[in-house]
């Protein structure tokens, strides 16, 4: 078993034995004790976050770069599509697991019929949202509506810049999966799972964009070692995509990723596209989570000189985004074939041996693997070590502590005849007042905090979206505005189509080139200020925290000294309450998440379709009036100038529509997250430092009176007692050496 999974389970079975000796305690006063309850909640949910906790790997990198092989090499078979072209057209999320299976979770009909929605702006010759009927695609009326617009459009309609408008790709691929899809996609969503040998469908369903429109999320779980339990990779889309919502479908899963690797093809070496994707992450401000893995192609290079060359191109080329780049190099496709040689065809034995046979570059490869192997481990165990075990070790080194006082205070409770035992509870009676006291204050203080951050917080989000400012939302006005229509390129379309499908043409080609810019610019820019403000709330919490901390620590040891009189000793000082590494954990408690980056992008919806057709239309009809008195010349000048009036229109109605986006999703960052977060973020910080009064300030009345009225067996009492702080003792010792266990292996 790896060093950390051993680590881990005796972390569970640690906060398991806490648990029962709190069980054990309520036996004694024979009651549930409100500060018991509360540790055993502690335990509970540390051990549930142990369970579930999850560390991210993103795995990015242009098309054909070799991710999926990459992925395949880290599970040690061929379980991802591997393939030419845009094989993966969403992020595909790969743990281990007890059995091999594919769960492709979809979306719900809303969803899909809000995307149809939304790229059928100024489809020509069918019905639109707003009105009686929006489109539904389970209708089929409607689907002969989208089939005959899209049907009516020329074949180089559907072309934007060398590519296929994203559009017409997205109505199309609707239409082409819906009778494939159609019994399985439901009103609520619902998931599709390939288990054993009906593993390998999930490819087909991934790798299809017909098919892979419907889905959702991936999640593969195979049956085999990888990395370990409780690592996930994500084999994401290709960096150059030429869909803007796969780059924001990788700007989300990079939000949540504990490292990035980005893979470069040694046989194009850095291409536009990569340094366009890197300076992108460069804005996110996640550039220190990245490393990369240079996926060597053996059949490209005469020589290992030829590699090298080509490889300290590389290397230079990615010391203008990232300072100093750690870089790997293998061949992903050989270490591959190495893992499943048996399985090979005999194309592939033959072209494996052919590679085996260039002794220096293997040896070369080989040796980069190893150092990219150990590098890889030693950065999953630091990663988990510290961000995944030591804060919970840490609070229950503190629950430990707390029933380890408890027992010590009551044993000595026990010893005493009935006076001093109500002399003793007399005494503690006065000092609980101080202990309430000191605890309304750290929520009264806590309380203003969060007032004050929350206030803090609606200034920095209000003016990072003022739209007044020179900031994001400007410049996204400032490009809607700039956007130039080469009005020539429309000239065949005008005449042979018409107005109404040139317009959704010229609005493709605009849709596009925004969404890029929101996807490029627009996103990173949010995200980076978001992760700033997360960074600036748990400071703050932090800051906080400590001297109140170090207050609750001098107030328990007063309390602890008057009680005993000084005889018992004092307790070790508690670790300083630390919420930055709890920030995942506290978000999924609270159930938050950040408004996915494709929600930037859903602008269109507000687009007022008629308006802009309309206003186009009466300049048609008005321009065919006078035209019948005028040139053909003269026709086709004034049909330029409907366009043109068009385009306009339909620019301001995209200025308007993006602003009223904007606007609502910046109210979603503030009051359905980061508010939210402050406020959940609060609660946590308020239980950890209670967590440290729990076993003080405890009403001995209950135990008091039992002893006076002598229905309390002292002698049987004090034996659980005595066994209880054996097990408590043995408990703070596992501990012990569980820190040090956690500091040798992250040392």
């Amino acid at each position: 078993m790896p060093a950390y999974e051993t680590l881990k389970l005796q972390l569970t079975r640690i906060s398991e034995d806490t648990a029962h000796l709190i069980e054990d305690a309520e036996k004694i006063i024979e009651r549930v004790d409100d500060g018991f309850s509360q540790w055993k909640t502690t335990c509970q949910i540390i051990s549930e976050q142990i369970s579930e906790e999850t560390m991210r790997v993103a795995v990015v990198g242009a098309i054909k770069s070799g991710k999926s092989t990459f992925v395949n090499t880290l599970f040690g078979g061929d379980y991802l599509k591997r393939g030419a072209g845009v094989v993966t057209s969403i992020v595909t999320r790969v743990r281990t697991g007890s059995r091999l299976r594919a769960i492709l979770y979809l979306k719900n009909w809303d969803e899909v019929n809000r995307d149809i929605d939304q790229a059928s702006v100024l489809l020509p010759a069918h019905k639109r949202s707003g009105e009686a009927h929006p489109l539904d695609i389970r209708r089929e009326t409607d689907r002969q509506i989208l089939e005959r617009a899209l049907a009516d459009l020329a074949a180089d309609q559907l072309i934007s810049n060398d590519t296929r408008s994203a559009g017409s790709v997205l109505l199309a691929s609707y239409l082409n999966g819906y009778d494939r899809v159609q019994p399985v996609v439901q009103a609520d969503y619902a998931t599709v799972v390939f288990g054993n040998d009906r593993f390998p469908l999930h490819r087909d369903f991934v790798g299809d964009d017909a098919m892979a429109v419907y889905l959702k999320d991936v999640l593969l779980e195979i049956d085999t070692p990888g990395l370990g339990e409780g690592v996930e990779i994500a084999d994401c889309q290709g960096s150059d995509s030429p869909n803007p919502l796969h780059l924001a479908m990788i700007q989300d899963y990079l939000m949540l990723a504990h490292l990035t690797i980005y893979v470069v093809s040694s046989r194009t070496g850095l291409r536009q596209a990569d340094i366009r994707f890197l300076s992108m992450i460069r804005k996110m401000g996640i550039l220190e989570t990245i490393v990369f893995v240079v996926n060597c192609d053996l059949s490209e290079h005469e020589s290992p000189e030829d590699l090298a060359e080509g490889l300290r191109k590389i290397e230079a080329d990615l010391s203008l985004i990232c300072r100093e780049p750690r870089m790997f190099t293998f061949s992903a496709l050989f270490l591959l074939m190495s893992q499943m040689e048996s399985d090979l065809s005999q194309r592939d034995r033959d072209r494996f041996g052919h590679w085996r046979r260039e002794t220096e570059m293997v040896d070369f490869v080989s040796a980069e693997q190893r150092r990219f192997q150990q590098y890889l481990e030693q950065k999953i165990r630091r990663e988990r070590t510290s961000l995944l075990l030591k804060n919970h070790l840490e609070r229950l080194e503190i629950v430990a502590g707390g029933i380890g006082s408890w027992i010590d205070f009551n044993r000595d409770l026990l010893a005493r005849d009935a006076g001093g035992a109500r002399e003793l509870a007399d005494r503690v009676d006065s000092q609980r007042g101080r202990l309430e006291r000191m605890k309304l204050t750290v929520k009264n203080t806590l309380d203003g905090a969060v007032n004050q951050v929350k206030r803090d917080l609606k200034t920095a989000i209000d003016r990072f979206f003022d739209e007044h400012a020179d900031g994001v939302v400007s410049g996204v006005v400032r490009y809607v505005r700039s956007y130039q229509v080469e009005m020539h390129r429309y000239d065949e379309s005008l005449m042979s189509v018409g107005f109404a499908k040139t317009l959704y043409m010229v609005f493709q080609e605009f849709k596009q080139a925004l969404d890029e810019h929101m996807a490029e610019t627009v996103n990173p820019q949010v995200i980076r200020f978001v992760k700033a403000q997360e960074k600036n709330l748990m400071v703050y919490l932090d800051e906080i925290a400590g001297p109140y901390g170090a207050m609750i620590d001098e107030a328990l040891a007063q309390y602890t000294n008057a009680m005993d009189e000084g005889k018992m000793p004092q307790g070790r000082e508690s670790q300083p309450i630390r919420l930055g590494p709890e920030l995942e954990s506290i978000r999924k408690v609270a159930g938050l998440s950040l408004p996915p980056a494709a929600a930037t992008m859903r602008y269109s919806a507000q687009i007022k379709t008629e308006a802009v057709m309309r206003f186009g239309f009466y300049k048609i009809v008005n321009l065919v009036k006078k035209a019948m008195k005028k040139s053909a010349d003269k026709v086709h000048q004034e049909q330029f100038l409907a366009l043109a009036s068009g385009v306009k229109r339909m620019k301001r109605e995209t200025e308007r529509s993006v602003l009223f986006h904007l606007k609502d999703y910046k109210e979603n960052i503030k009051f359905q997250y980061m508010l939210k977060l402050a406020d959940a973020a609060a609660s946590a910080l308020n239980g950890r430092m209670l967590e440290r009064f729990q076993h003080h300030g405890a009403d001995l009345s209950r135990l008091v009176d039992l002893i006076s009225e002598q229905r309390l067996d002292k002698e049987n009492v004090s034996a659980s007692l005595d066994r209880m702080r054996d097990a408590s003792r043995s408990l703070q010792e596992k501990i012990g050496h569980l820190k040090a266990d956690l500091g040798q292996l992250n040392g």
